[in-house]
């Protein structure tokens, strides 16, 4: 048997030991059960109102990335708020700027790979493998104010993508075993991970505007937040549960965990224990009452404390401690957010935002704003009540306000005020959703859930459709909402 041969023989064992790893004892396993928690997370910033204006700019000339930003995050932040209204006289201005977009040239070296010494004539010599490293950024400037011109948020987000593949096409960031696993999960037919292969160019340009698009959002809106969630493992009532866990029958898999004999020692019982927490969690998160959840979560936390009393060297028992202490800190923020709009409903106050006035003007003046900021603030004022009669006129030029200020009052002040109108979802975003991998049945829900739309389902917008990837149950779906009138808009 040459030297490959005993290696290959020495890997099958290798494999088929792991394989055999008896699961007498209770505990996570070499081969973790995975369950995805989906929980929501609250919003950084109260916008003050549900009407945005939306503008992406870049420093370089490069028309199309803020194009399909904008149409990226304004899908975005309609999914997670459907309220929200964007319109050019609106009360919130959402400024984006791209400060930064780069995507080297991928990078290939070579270095050992994980085989072995050659056999033969090269007995001694170590394989060498190329790896390629495919990098790329996105950083953007935001900025967030309200209809006086007032900053209510400023953050700089940056999405990076930094990973090496094998040349088999693998992630190599997982070492030996992630290569041989994601190429078994190609053999077998199973589904692709996002690092599966290399992205090309279009598909990295993607990710990064998805990931910096999601970023923002979960600044202005409430979002939802998946989570990994391990499962502990034993034959019997906890890997019976841990099945129902997997298909979503969380009810089921509680029932199971809790009317499971106690196993004798403590310490084996407090993977039971951690079991039920989980349950409960799962069972918080998809609680539409909020007192439901938030006995959900405390339940979840006791048997947590439980299973850590019991076995305090379980390092898995420590994260979901956390975890949940920061769950119930985001649902009661989302719970009083919502007494707060529900005041807001309750006593809604003047229907109209207050007008902007002289006295307004002067107070910014002497308060050192400049005068681009103002002449912004006037121009994106809902409404203006200025006195601009001679003695008027007198009373702003003696407190200090420039002659491009009382242009642009004068400017303001013969506009009317333009209707409510809601922007209609486009192809464009449509297809921007499709390049950014949002599954289907999300896509399809959006278009029957819009307010209004503005598709163009002409021969020549159903071929730049499907050119983009749009399949034809979404066509369909668009074709349908077309069909309807647009839904009144409510008043927030």
């Amino acid at each position: 048997m040459n030297r490959v041969s005993r290696f290959l023989v020495m890997a099958c064992a290798g494999f088929a030991a792991v394989a055999a790893i008896p699961s007498a004892a209770q505990g996570f396993g070499a081969s973790k059960v995975k369950v995805t928690l989906q929980r929501k997370l609250p919003a950084l910033v109260h916008l003050p109102s549900n009407t945005i204006k939306l503008t992406v700019s870049t420093a370089d000339q490069d028309g199309t990335l803020p194009f399909d930003f904008q149409a990226l995050l304004e899908t975005e932040l309609l999914k997670d708020d459907p309220d929200l209204r964007e319109m050019d006289n609106a009360q919130v201005q959402i400024l984006c700027q791209i400060t930064e977009y780069s995507h080297p040239e991928p990078t290939v070296t070579k270095r050992a790979g994980p085989g072995l010494s050659l056999s033969g004539p090269k007995q001694g010599v170590t394989a060498t493998s190329d790896y390629t490293r495919i990098t790329g950024q996105l950083n953007v400037s935001l900025q967030v104010k309200d209809s006086s011109g007032g900053l209510l948020i400023s953050d700089n987000i940056s999405a990076t993508y930094d990973q090496e593949f094998d040349s088999a096409g693998n992630s190599a960031s997982h070492g030996m075993l992630g290569s041989v696993t994601g190429t078994f999960g190609r053999m077998k037919g199973g589904q692709k991970s996002e690092d599966a292969n290399p992205p090309t160019p279009s598909e990295l340009r993607s990710r990064l505007i998805l990931d910096a698009v999601q970023q923002i959002a979960e600044h202005l809106v409430n979002s939802d937040e998946k989570i990994e969630v391990l499962l502990a493992q034993k034959a019997g009532p906890l890997d019976e549960g841990n099945k129902a866990a997997q298909t979503g029958l969380w009810e089921r898999a509680l029932e199971t965990y809790e009317t499971a004999t106690p196993f004798p020692k403590p310490e084996d019982d407090a993977y039971r224990l951690y079991n039920i927490g989980v349950a409960y969690e799962a069972l918080a998160y998809a609680a539409s009452d909020e007192k439901m959840t938030m006995k959900y979560l405390d339940q979840a936390a006791i048997n947590y404390g439980k299973a850590i009393d019991a076995k305090p060297g379980e390092k898995y028992f420590v994260e979901p401690q956390k975890r949940i202490e920061t769950a119930i800190s985001h649902y009661k923020e989302l719970d009083q957010e919502k007494a707060r709009t529900a005041q807001e409903a309750a006593n809604p106050g003047p229907a109209a935002p207050k007008a902007l006035t002289n006295s307004q003007i002067v107070a910014m003046v002497k308060s050192g704003v400049d005068d681009a900021t103002i002449i912004q603030t006037i121009h994106g004022a809902g409404a203006v009540s200025f006195d601009l009669s001679p003695a008027g006129l007198h009373d702003l030029s003696s407190n200090g306000v420039s002659a491009g200020i009382v242009s642009a009052m004068k400017t303001q002040a013969a506009k009317k005020p333009p209707a409510a109108v809601h922007k209609g979802l486009t192809n464009t975003q449509i297809i921007a959703m499709v390049s950014s991998g949002m599954d289907e049945d999300t896509i399809v829900k959006t278009i029957a859930g819009a307010a209004a739309v503005d598709f163009d389902l002409s021969a020549a917008g159903q071929q730049q459709l499907t050119s983009g990837g749009v399949s034809a149950r979404v066509l369909a779906a668009m074709k349908t909402r077309a069909a309807k009138p647009s839904k009144p808009v409510a008043s927030k």
